[in-house]
């Protein structure tokens, strides 16, 4: 039987709980919120409070019911609405974060809390310009939210925009002297305008502090590690390298670490099948004449643009958008759930490899409203797909895109094992293998097994693109992968640099690719040679193969 209740008593509860909430009094409003649900007083504010507990109990489920309950009693309060989403961001579900989040932007438009977190969301999503327009807008509306001021820093570091970096950064400091991230971003750009000294000092007092974030911490070990590089003390360098990954794997271990689901043990399990398939269920060269025509969307050419990562995909994009008839997509994962439909289990992979003429024409539409929905206008333009690990989502092209081209991108294995193992990237089941530097190299020699795999087995027009090849002999390599692309040389991408400015990359070559051709990536590895050493044995065939032995 339902409790009577006393509303004059609830209002004073409720009363009581708002005021310790915001008198900073948190953990007493919790306890407090928590023993009056349980008496059976159900209120928005009550179970936000709640959910927050139950979220430092590890109980996460629950916290988000808590919070869906919280928005359908209330659906215009900003703050149960933010909380759910910024939740649902935390648990990577982003199909449902997304729309509440803009929602809530749109709502609100005069919010700063609601445009930051909408901005958050696109971030997390990949969706940089968004989320860069977004938190303009917060600062816009309330100059002293902190929270946005050091994504804006990032973002505009990431362009290579110093003096737009250090305003950003330098506007959070003025509201939190220590800010944790606005000064490691000080620091990054310190390193990139060549004053190393102001690098230490902006450095040395975070490490070994405790961070708002583990991961603002990792970041500071890494950026501490391109400082000693930039001094040349390799060895140093390395060892924080070493630590900024022990940290970040004591984050994702529990996630990621999982025997038989990495992504050395998906390469294996796709390599072994693929080697033996037969030809005329998944070469590109088969009888097509009973499959229908790709319309494409409208584009008058299809390439996929792919290799391992930090191979030099991000540079040759961003080359061949400067081509006029060239529409390109950097780092968007355009298969989405058809990955997950098809080439996840044996299941999926044998419907792809049965898949009807009508089930071939529905995943194109699929392919090609996602591309659209990802702002990309291919009409009338050759449509370059960047995401270096679609080199592994090769037999999805073979079935659905036959015609469609692969420009793959290689680099001396040694660079590109070292550059993962330094770089910071998003996190996941592939990116995880990044954190220890054998682990790299053997994810490195079983992707390019598979991709070797594919090369011989899928039949699809391959054109290798070697990154020192494009650095010494840019137009002449340019030139001969445009013609393999159906195209014309431009003159315009010889100014490659200069259009690249004007993006936000959202890779870790970005500071990297809008300097333009130069040598600085090249035989970085031999200052690692030492440390590296665990990595050789899984190299030393493609060192061999690609033709770097005597590099």
């Amino acid at each position: 039987m339902r409790k009577n209740r006393d509303a004059a008593q609830d209002a004073q509860t409720l009363a009581e709980i708002e005021t310790l909430a915001s008198g900073q009094n948190i953990p007493r409003a919790i306890d407090l919120a928590r023993a009056a649900l349980d008496d059976g007083l159900v209120h928005p504010l009550l179970l936000n409070l709640r959910s927050s507990w139950l979220v430092a109990q590890g109980r996460q489920q629950e916290a988000l019911a808590d919070l869906r309950q919280a928005v359908a009693i209330a659906p215009g309060d900003l703050f149960v609405r933010n909380a759910l989403g910024m939740l649902l961001v935390s648990a990577e579900s982003y199909g449902e974060a997304l729309p509440l989040l803009k929602e809530t932007a749109e709502l609100m438009p005069e919010s700063p809390l609601a445009q930051y977190s909408y901005g958050f969301v696109l971030e997390r999503m990949g969706e940089i310009d968004g989320a860069r327009r977004q938190f303009e807008t917060t600062v816009a509306l309330d100059p002293t939210f902190l929270r946005a001021l050091p994504h804006l820093a990032d973002f505009a570091q990431r362009r290579s925009d110093w003096e737009a970096a250090k305003e950003y950064a330098n506007r959070a400091l003025a509201l939190d002297s220590n800010h944790y991230v606005a000064r490691t971003i000080l620091a990054i750009v310190s390193i990139a305008e060549g004053n190393l000294e102001q690098a230490e000092l902006l450095l040395l007092p975070l490490i070994g502090r405790r961070a708002d974030a583990p991961l603002d911490a990792s970041l500071a070990r890494r950026v501490l590690g391109d400082l000693r590089h930039a001094q040349g003390r390799y060895a140093q360098a390395f060892q924080a390298y070493t630590l900024s990954n022990r940290q970040k794997y004591d984050i994702y271990a529990k996630r990621y670490d999982q025997p038989g689901a990495t992504g050395t043990d998906y390469c294996r399990w796709l390599s072994d099948y693929f080697d033996t398939a037969d030809p005329a269920q998944w070469s590109a060269a088969r009888d097509l004449s009973n499959e229908p025509d790709d319309p494409r969307d409208g584009a008058i050419g299809h390439v996929f643009l792919v290799g391992f990562p930090r191979s030099g995909t991000t540079l040759l994009e961003n080359v061949l958008a400067s081509h006029p008839d060239v529409c390109t997509l950097e780092e968007k994962d355009t298969f989405g759930d058809l990955t997950h439909q098809f080439l996840v289990d044996e299941e999926g992979r044998e419907r792809l490899a049965q898949l009807a003429p009508a089930g071939i024409a529905e995943a194109r539409k699929t392919y090609w409203a996602r591309v659209k929905s990802f702002g990309a206008d291919v009409t009338c333009k050759v449509f370059v797909d960047k995401y270096p690990l679609s080199s592994l989502k090769l037999p999805m092209v073979a079935r659905l895109f036959p015609k469609a081209r692969v420009l793959f991108a290689v680099r001396d294995p040694r660079d590109v094992v070292l550059s993962c193992y330094r770089r910071n990237f998003a996190m996941n089941s592939s990116m995880f293998e990044f954190l220890s530097i054998d682990r790299a190299a053997r994810f490195y020699d079983a992707a390019m097994t598979t991709c070797d795999v594919y090369r011989r087995r899928l039949g699809l027009p391959w054109r290798q693109v070697r990154n020192e090849t494009l650095v010494e002999d840019f137009e002449g390599e340019a030139r001969a992968i445009v013609a393999f692309m159906g195209l014309a040389w431009n003159e315009q991408m010889k100014d490659f640099a200069e259009h690249a400015r004007s993006r936000t990359i959202r890779t870790p070559s970005s500071t990297q690719v809008v300097k333009g051709i130069n040598r600085e990536g090249v035989g970085v590895w031999r200052h690692y040679e030492k440390e590296m050493s665990p990595a050789m044995p899984y190299l030393a065939r493609w060192i061999k193969d690609l033709g770097y032995a005597d590099a």
